[in-house]
């Protein structure tokens, strides 16, 4: 059976392939390896973890600081071989619905621009300044507000998926995170993709919020590690 890029497990790679960005390194039927040039991630799918290890050790880098695979055998054998320092488990959620979902219209939205890195950056710091004012730059963050103010902001990280969700403490338990989020599903829609995002397997509270806005949760975990 050939590998299959289509599930949610691996909508990662589908995602960088599709808007040209996915360098394939190697694909037979068993496995393929993508290099994607925006956020340098080596992104691998593959069945058989010992096939998996030949492939990346005759075809990657040796110094891999960034990689994303949906085989767990494989990524805790990669994280110990290329000595990465951190890592993530998450599910991969995605919105498989045909229709658009409808604004309650408590929120405007904008796209942030590097004026607004310090405000950003306050309330998101899970990746470096350096990646968040590329993803600025890139027209990658959606700032909400209402005619009090900036209330949060929601992003799509370097490789596609949506992330950088902050909402500020005083306007929490407001609805404003699914609207922000559903800000950035109509956003990919209109592009033609397949909106998707990870949450962290333990992050209840997350994947609750994504499953009442219509997102569907893969039935494996994925995995990010990097140095």
């Amino acid at each position: 059976m050939s590998i299959n890029i289509n599930t949610l497990e691996n909508l990662n790679i589908k995602r960088i392939l599709e808007r040209g960005s996915g360098k394939e390194i190697y694909r037979d039927e068993s496995a393929i390896l993508v290099l994607d040039e925006v956020s340098k991630a080596f992104m691998i799918a593959c069945d058989d973890a010992d096939f998996g290890m030949n492939v990346l050790e005759k075809n990657a880098a040796k110094d891999i600081s960034l990689l994303f695979t949906s085989n767990k055998e494989l990524g805790a054998r990669v994280y110990e071989k290329y000595g990465f320092t951190g890592n993530m488990e998450c599910f991969q959620m995605a919105y498989l619905k045909k229709e658009i979902p409808v604004s309650n219209e408590s929120l405007s939205f904008r796209e942030a621009t590097l004026e607004d890195f310090p405000f950003i950056s306050a309330g998101y710091d899970l990746i470096s300044d350096e990646e968040l004012k590329e993803v600025i730059s890139r027209r990658g963050i959606v700032v909400g507000r209402t005619d009090e103010g900036i209330v949060g902001f929601i992003g799509e990280h370097l490789e596609g998926s949506i992330g950088l969700l902050y909402v500020l403490p005083q306007h929490r338990r407001k609805g404003y995170a699914a609207e922000l989020e559903k800000e950035m599903i109509r956003r990919h829609l209109s592009k033609g993709f397949i909106p998707f995002g990870q949450v962290e397997k333990t992050n209840e509270a997350s994947m609750c919020l994504q499953e009442s806005i219509g997102m569907t949760k893969s039935d494996n975990t994925v995995f990010w590690m990097w140095k």
